[in-house]
């Protein structure tokens, strides 16, 4: 019974990690959230990139002003087209939607430093007050 007990605790000590994304050092998170407030303030900023990882027709609808839309599984070094010391800002629809966080993450691992997610989403955005594009 030792013999099968130890293998499936190393098993379960393996898994335990399994599915936690954004974490660097067990405390931090290497993505962290942005306020839509905060972001409204910095746009413009040559630095500065806004990533909209929302469906072609909801982007059409209402966008940030200036973001640029991407998939969320494409993200790649072609396509953020920046430096590695610029600061991205991912966002979907809203904070239930999953893929802004999922595209943040690929672009830490690309080896961007300065990578946000604004969880709040477009809607969040938009409950601000804040402008949008068409």
């Amino acid at each position: 019974m030792r013999n099968v007990i130890t293998p499936i605790s190393f098993l379960l000590f393996c898994l335990s990690g399994f599915g936690q994304t954004g974490v660097t050092d067990g405390s931090q998170k290497s993505v962290k959230d942005i306020a839509p407030l905060e972001v409204q303030a910095m746009l413009g900023r040559a630095t500065f990139h806004v990533i909209d990882v929302n469906e072609e027709d909801n982007f059409k609808e209402a966008h940030v002003p200036g973001a640029k839309r991407l998939d969320y599984d494409a993200i790649t070094m072609d396509a953020l087209a920046s430096g590695k010391t610029d600061t991205l800002v991912f966002y979907c629809w809203s904070t239930e939607c999953p893929a802004a966080d999922m595209a943040a993450e690929t672009a830490v691992g690309l080896g961007f430093a300065k990578v946000f997610c604004m969880h709040a989403g477009i809607t969040g955005w938009q409950d601000a007050g804040l402008p949008t594009e068409p």
